[in-house]
């Protein structure tokens, strides 16, 4: 198994997000393709902080990677993301 599907493997099982295009609130499901719009009056941080572990804003972006680019690669560890906004700081 190669590093890159064990940071996958660490990632929550899930997690919401808003759609950047529609602004609708989608959840992600660790390992797989895309989205699954979810019907619901709440934020994406609200059904995440109802979850038995609140992911972190680097899983997040984590998870969107994965689901948008596929689930190996370096853009699916958390490490990654928590990187890129130090550098953007």
């Amino acid at each position: 198994m190669s590093s890159s599907k064990s940071k996958a493997d660490s990632l929550p099982p899930l997690c919401y997000i808003q759609h950047v295009t529609t602004g609708e609130t989608v959840m992600i499901r660790r390992g797989q393709r895309g989205y699954v719009p979810v019907e619901t009056k709440c934020s994406a941080e609200c059904l995440n902080a109802r979850l038995p572990r609140v992911p972190t804003e680097d899983e997040i972006a984590a998870m969107r990677h994965g689901s948008l680019m596929g689930w190996e690669g370096p853009g699916v560890d958390p490490v990654f993301w928590q990187q890129q906004r130090e550098r953007r700081t």
